[in-house]
């Protein structure tokens, strides 16, 4: 009797162990990715209008983190550091020549990007997903603010200096938007080619926006004296020949909102494993036994 106990449990024991050989669950479906950027800016304002040929670009270096939430919708957080710049003597408009200003700054950026992709994540996992996926993008974020600019050998900071009268804040609103195509490179890294416009909620990404304040307003600012900041509000009598002042009051700019444009790459290197867990959208775990 206790022989045919033990030969029962034996059989009991193998034929669970062969069991869970044979239990298999679904491959994890890689939904988030880290990404790395580079790319070229292009301001767009008073100091350069859209259609200016010289585009007096700067670089930008960018980190991002992608999560898919639906088949088609992903979330994109992304930290930049970029810049942007402009001088009026390269400008194709005598006027602004004559103007004489200039800016150029290095800001950082922080946004968050809703992506519609074209093409469905596939049902059978992120490795068998489109070989080029073309996608959209709209977001929200903020960027820094702080140009600067050179008068004879020597850098300013222009914020502090208030030449319209007018303080405004070292940050600003950013709108982003754009469209890219997503590349396949290999199972674990994809290849994102994109342009991105970015409206800034300000008029002064270049220090310029309103009108020319009366130069016996200026008093030492800053560690700035009067007559220079006379000449960093209107440097065209800085010329050789210097050309005279404009009145006070004088439009120094539209009154618009300044903007930037992005044009650049992402190497994005898919996670192992999803900051909010495994996929509820393709990450169906089955198994079976024999």
């Amino acid at each position: 009797m206790r022989k045919s106990y033990f030969i029962a449990l034996c059989l009991l024991i193998s034929s669970f162990t062969f069991a869970q050989q044979y239990v298999t669950t679904g491959d994890f479906d890689r939904i988030s990715k880290f990404s790395v950027g580079l790319g070229l800016n292009t301001y767009i304002g008073e100091l350069r209008r859209i259609n200016d040929s010289k585009l007096q670009s700067g670089l930008s270096m960018s980190l991002g983190y992608e999560h898919l939430f639906t088949d088609q919708i992903a979330i994109r957080t992304s930290l930049s550091i970029y810049k942007i710049q402009a001088d009026d003597s390269l400008s194709p408009i005598p006027n602004n020549k004559t103007r004489n200003l200039s800016f150029q700054a290095t800001n950082a950026e922080f946004v968050v990007q809703a992506m519609y992709y074209a093409f469905r994540h596939p049902s059978s996992g992120y490795k068998d997903r489109a070989f080029a996926n073309p996608y959209f993008h709209l977001g929200f974020g903020v960027t820094s603010n702080n140009p600067k600019t050179e008068l004879a050998g020597a850098e300013y900071k222009l914020r502090p200096l208030a030449l319209e009268g007018v303080q405004y804040g070292g940050l600003a609103v950013v709108i982003p938007m754009g469209a890219g195509v997503n590349f396949f490179i290999n199972r674990n890294i994809d290849l994102q080619f994109e342009f991105q416009y970015n409206i800034a909620l300000t008029g002064y990404l270049d220090d310029v926006s309103a009108v020319y304040r009366d130069p016996s307003s200026f008093s030492d600012t800053n560690g700035v004296d009067a007559a220079t900041l006379g000449l960093l509000s209107d440097p065209r009598t800085a010329l050789n020949p210097p050309v005279a002042a404009v009145p006070a009051g004088t439009a120094r700019g539209d009154n618009s909102n300044d903007a930037y444009l992005r044009f650049g790459f992402r190497l994005g290197f898919y996670l192992p494993k999803s900051l909010y867990g495994k996929s509820s959208i393709r990450c169906k775990v089955v198994k079976r036994t024999r």
